[in-house]
């Protein structure tokens, strides 16, 4: 039997990104941007927490988690990342920063 938040849960990077950017300040969203890429890991107990828990990646949501996983570049990392939340919020916060950063380019 499926939780009800299982039913509110992003199921695809898009939706992920865009739930998690309406989330944000204005003052977050500019401290986010303005980070420089090899700092993005700084985020990962603070807005990684949150991706995690409010999207359900410790509870099932295995369509966010495959969908992260099929980014991967090659076969092994898919295979690798496939269940593991820890690097889907992590790739979750990368694509919230690529978005940001073109959004003020």
């Amino acid at each position: 039997m499926l939780d009800n938040d299982a039913l509110q849960w992003p199921r695809t990077i898009d939706d992920a990104v865009d739930r998690v950017i309406a989330s944000m300040s204005e003052e977050e969203k500019s401290v986010l941007k303005d980070t420089d890429e090899r700092e993005l890991v700084n985020f990962h107990f603070g807005l990684g927490w949150f991706i995690r828990n409010e999207f359900g990646l410790y509870k099932g949501n295995s369509d966010l988690l495959k969908a992260c996983a099929r980014s991967r570049y090659n076969a092994f990392e898919r295979l690798f990342f496939q269940n593991d939340p820890d690097e889907a919020s992590g790739f979750i916060i990368d694509m919230v920063w690529n978005r940001l950063r073109k959004s003020t380019s």
